[in-house]
């Protein structure tokens, strides 16, 4: 069967172009999405161009029974053998709010659902690969955004421990992004300003997050390992 990958959070931004890359690498996609269907379905058009197959599948990852179910409906179509938790929740927050559903909030999508559809994504295939994506900031540990930064420390741990639990069939590894978009609400000349303060003073593209796909895709002697797409940025 041709190979295929299942992208979450994949119908815009990182999750798009990590998409559009797989698929122009020959990989059939399943595309997660949550709100954004008509944003869904115009990167489904966009794949199919590409010659291969595409499915749109909704899932809201908060919920832990939508999150198991959406591994088992796109086993009925696809065989996946490459699995990318891209997802993400990213709201500013600090320990002393003690917003408890802000955190569950952060938690179920930034770290549980990974966690299951690992879990489900192993059951399932013998021979794969999972792609974790995190944040530069995780080598950090002052945050305005503590919560997700957490929940995202979380995750670095849960991707090297997974890697030695699922090996040798499985492997899985990170990548960490750093000034690639600007958040919502925000532009370009945000990320310009903040990117004064790197060592390579200047501002990443999504390309350069999905060409590290595709180099853990090619280096099958790869696993457990985080790169950091941020120029620099994780050193200071």
């Amino acid at each position: 069967m041709q190979k295929a990958a299942l992208i979450t959070g994949a119908s815009n931004r990182i999750g798009k172009d990590i998409a559009l890359a797989l698929a122009g690498a020959g990989y059939n996609i399943a595309l997660h999405y949550n709100h954004s269907e008509q944003k869904a379905a115009q990167t489904r058009l966009e794949i199919l161009a590409k010659n291969v197959f595409c499915e749109t599948f909704k899932a809201d990852l908060k919920n832990r029974n939508q999150t198991i179910e959406l591994l088992s409906n796109i086993s009925q179509k696809f065989n996946i053998s490459l699995l990318v938790n891209n997802a993400s929740m990213f709201i500013p927050d600090h320990l002393s709010d003690g917003n408890d559903p802000l955190f569950d909030e952060l938690f179920n999508i930034n770290f549980k659902a990974p966690y299951l559809l690992t879990r489900e994504f192993a059951k399932r295939t013998k021979k794969g690969l999972i792609i974790n994506l995190l944040d530069t900031n995780i080598s950090k540990n002052s945050s305005s955004h503590f919560n997700y930064l957490l929940t995202k420390k979380f995750l670095e741990v849960f991707t090297k421990m997974s890697a030695v639990e699922l090996a040798p069939g499985i492997r899985v590894n990170g990548i960490a992004p750093g000034l690639i978009l600007p958040p919502k609400g925000k532009d370009n000349s945000y990320l310009e300003r903040l990117s004064d303060k790197i060592p390579l003073k200047s501002i990443g593209d999504v390309k350069n997050i999905s060409d590290t796909v595709l180099f853990f895709i090619k280096n099958e002697f790869i696993t457990g390992q985080i790169i950091y797409v941020d120029g620099g940025e994780n050193l200071l």
